[in-house]
């Protein structure tokens, strides 16, 4: 059974259950969740320079989302020796007043981190997607940067003057938490949409590649890891009535804020993770390779086919990898068979 804290607000005693201070129980996680995110980046990134192949946009976005969210998760760590994890009640104005700069701080690398990781992964799908997919992505891209943008400028201009968001002496306005509650809760379901779309949208390009079953269901479960991105911000919500709210602490906020990147990071790097796993196999020795010239098959190209005569082509692509071939461009004969 939770214990019961009581403190004298304003000549008042208020009680509350639960523990005095979580703020230890806050680093525990989120720098657990730092520790796998990195693990599993730098993992991508020795795949790749392994294989000698060069880093693309997705990999920066990916680099930068995980700095964001390192930045995030220190700025957490200096509010928790401030006084985040308490009730807001059992602290002083000074660290309340602390707090809540280190809490926006905190909150803005964790926007940046969501977005990146996002944009990052979209990325990685233009690199193979032709049609309404790839506008979808694109869609995808523009849609996320504008939200994120928007939010992480809310995110410190919620007050007027800025500084009155933590020094309430200030003469000026803040909107009211209920306002800043809605707009959160928005951006959180948006985050989770664009989560559970970018896991989705794979089975659209890889369904109908030319492999066998059992290569093309680890293909797309790769790449459909971020779904779990999404359930991070969709369980966030339900921890976002925390925001000013005197009776209780946004430790849960801050922890399914960190873990929505993070998980992103992390489902971003499953797939490259897999090339390097096969490539160190003895299966990786027998890939079969797709055939994307159909004239080198002895077949004669088709007139939907012939369009695309003049384009350039890598002649094949190894099975199961489409990440193998980093200068493929999808405008080439025979990408119908990726759609």
């Amino acid at each position: 059974m939770d214990s019961l804290n009581c403190y004298e607000v304003n000549g008042v005693e208020a009680c509350i259950e639960g523990p005095d201070d979580v703020g230890p129980y806050l680093l525990r996680v989120i720098w657990v969740l730092a520790a796998l995110s990195g693990l599993f980046l730098g993992l991508r990134l020795y795949s790749k320079l392994w294989r000698r192949r060069p880093l693309w946009w997705d990999d920066y976005f990916l680099v930068a989302a995980w700095l964001s969210l390192v930045v995030s998760i220190t700025l957490q760590t200096v509010g928790v020796s401030h006084g985040l994890g308490k009730h807001y009640i059992a602290m002083t104005e000074e660290q309340k007043s602390a707090v809540t700069i280190y809490s926006i701080s905190a909150g803005f690398g964790s926007i940046l981190a969501t977005a990146w990781s996002k944009i990052a992964f979209a990325m990685s799908l233009l690199r193979i997607s032709t049609g309404r997919v790839r506008t979808v992505v694109w869609i995808i891209i523009v849609s996320t940067s504008a939200v994120f943008v928007a939010n992480g400028m809310i995110q410190w201009f919620q007050c007027w003057p800025v500084s009155k968001a933590w020094d309430w002496n200030l003469e000026g306005s803040c909107w009211t938490s209920l306002i800043v509650q809605d707009i959160n809760t928005f951006v959180a379901a948006f985050s989770g949409a664009m989560d559970i779309t970018l896991a989705i949208l794979p089975w659209k390009i890889v369904w109908t590649v030319a492999i066998n079953k059992k290569e093309k269901i680890g293909a797309l479960l790769a790449m459909s890891m971020g779904v779990f991105a999404g359930v991070m911000a969709i369980l966030k919500i339900r921890t976002l009535y925390t925001i000013g709210n005197d009776n209780t602490t946004t430790v849960d906020l801050f922890i399914f804020g960190t873990a929505e990147p993070a998980t992103a990071i992390m489902a971003a790097s499953i797939p490259v993770l897999r090339a390097l796993i096969r490539r160190g196999s003895d299966e990786c020795k027998q890939a079969r390779f797709i055939q994307l010239d159909d004239e080198k098959l002895g077949a004669s190209p088709t007139v939907e086919e012939d369009k695309y005569a003049a384009a350039p082509y890598p002649g094949t692509l190894p099975l199961g990898h489409l990440d193998e071939d980093e200068t493929w461009e999808p405008k080439i004969r025979g990408v119908e068979k990726l759609q």
